[in-house]
């Protein structure tokens, strides 16, 4: 059975696409058979991983149009497209019964036959992301050390304290991980201190360095180890999965 990790924060730009997409891409060269599943309506995973023009997204599927569709990208790695419909959803299924569980509902078929499902989800802590948290087991938080970093992080930490007690007992926050870092840099430097002394035991020891490169293969529809595998973000995603699988 697969596990389902949630990549999130209440703020956006801050690398949660792009850490979906590489850290699912580095699971799948380590043997992985992972699953990506675009939930923002901006569909930016499904864009920047060369998904044009998907006959099937994770939108119609949840509304039961048809059945799930995942969408091969490399061996062992696949997903399902994202729709700006989205930002419809809890206009259309606000009122369903069990309206939180539908996600977990749709993914429940094919998790026997992924290692891994990891959830792009959106900025907004609206109904799609609560849909995320009820059937993820561990959510990842990508933040940058800077002013008001922590806004974001609180709001994710007190509706996961929610999730836990009213949908899915079992969420934990597997993490907390620094995107676009510069050590150089005294302000980055300093929250990112200010937020490990706050949160021990949840701030990843590693972090994802300024790169252009992680910029530019999203423009290629490319992850980054395909784009760049000799890169800092390669190095660093790397990592990250590295850090992720001990804990």
């Amino acid at each position: 059975m697969s596990k389902i990790l949630a990549f999130t924060n209440q703020k956006g730009g801050v690398g949660k696409t792009t850490s979906t997409a590489n850290v699912g891409a580095a699971l799948a060269r380590a043997g992985q058979r992972v699953l990506l599943v675009d939930l923002d309506p901006q569909t930016n995973l499904t864009k920047g991983l060369g998904l044009v023009d998907a006959k099937h997204n994770v939108y119609g599927a949840l509304l039961g149009e048809y059945h799930l569709k995942a969408y091969p990208l490399h061996d062992k790695l696949a997903l399902v497209a994202g729709s700006p419909a989205l930002s419809g959803f809890e206009k259309v299924k606000g009122d369903e019964l069990d309206r939180e569980f539908l996600l977990k509902e749709l993914l429940e078929p094919v998790r026997e036959r992924c290692d891994y499902i990891l959830l792009d989800c959106p900025p907004a802590l609206g109904l799609v992301t609560l849909n995320a948290y009820a059937c993820a087991q561990a959510l990842y938080i990508p933040l940058e050390a800077q002013m008001y970093a922590t806004d974001g992080l609180e709001k994710v930490l007190e509706l996961v304290g929610r999730v836990q007690r009213r949908l899915n007992p079992g969420l934990v926050v597997g993490g907390v991980f620094f995107t676009r870092h510069d050590k150089r840099k005294v302000l980055r430097r300093e929250t990112a201190e200010q937020l490990r002394a706050q949160h021990p035991g949840l701030v990843l020891d590693t972090v994802i360095r300024e790169s252009i490169a992680l910029g530019e293969a999203p423009h290629l529809g490319q992850d980054i180890f395909t784009y760049a595998p000799q890169s800092a973000g390669a190095t660093d995603y790397q990592a990250l999965v590295a850090e992720i699988l001990t804990r």
